[in-house]
């Protein structure tokens, strides 16, 4: 179970279909003891993490999410990647771009372009070379965002993310940077 649980967090995803179904459920087993679990997403093929920076297709995968309690840095037992000030408004600019109606999930949210975060971000006063770097690099790495075509969108770790997220980020939402430039989303017709 470890290796494979190591293998998912290395390589940022694992295909559902890679392993049986016994197996993916004992792995989950063990990740929920470690306050992890498998979250069945979108994500891309090969992943960032994976292949050197470059995705490829989205397609459907297994990525290691949140439990819902307690919170990852109170456990203190691993160690959790931390975005500088600079990442975390970057990734808050994307956020409220491909999330704009509150009555949805964040994920997968509205695909949006990299153009409008910079614009955003220079609007805000933040420098654009850095939110360049966080957009082109750690914030894909993270699978935080991925591209999408010419298009960025929310990536697999944001579904990966605790239900307590959402909750959270739908109290701050208003103060999010950047909010209300994207139109509202909208449901498919075939939904």
């Amino acid at each position: 179970m470890p290796l494979i649980l190591a293998a998912v967090r290395a390589g940022g995803a694992l295909a559902p279909g890679s392993l049986p179904p016994g197996l993916l459920a004992e792995a989950d087993a063990t990740a929920r003891i470690a306050g992890r679990s498998l979250v069945e997403c979108d994500c891309p093929w090969p992943t960032p993490s994976s292949s050197g920076g470059r995705p490829g297709p989205l397609g459907r995968a297994l990525v290691l999410g949140w439990s819902q309690a307690p919170v990852p840095e109170e456990l203190g037992t691993y160690p959790v990647a931390r975005l500088t000030p600079t990442q975390m408004i970057t990734f808050a600019l994307c956020l409220a771009r491909a999330w704009p109606d509150l009555n949805w999930p964040p994920y997968p949210g509205r695909p949006f372009a990299r153009a409008d975060i910079l614009d955003a971000a220079g609007d805000i006063g933040l420098d654009v070379k850095f939110a360049k770097a966080a957009l082109d690099g750690e914030l894909q790495l993270l699978l935080l965002i991925v591209r999408e075509g010419q298009r960025l969108r929310l990536g697999p770790a944001v579904s990966a993310l605790p239900a307590t997220f959402a909750e959270t980020m739908r109290r701050f939402h208003g103060q999010l940077p950047g909010t209300g430039q994207a139109p509202p989303m909208q449901k498919d017709d075939d939904e």
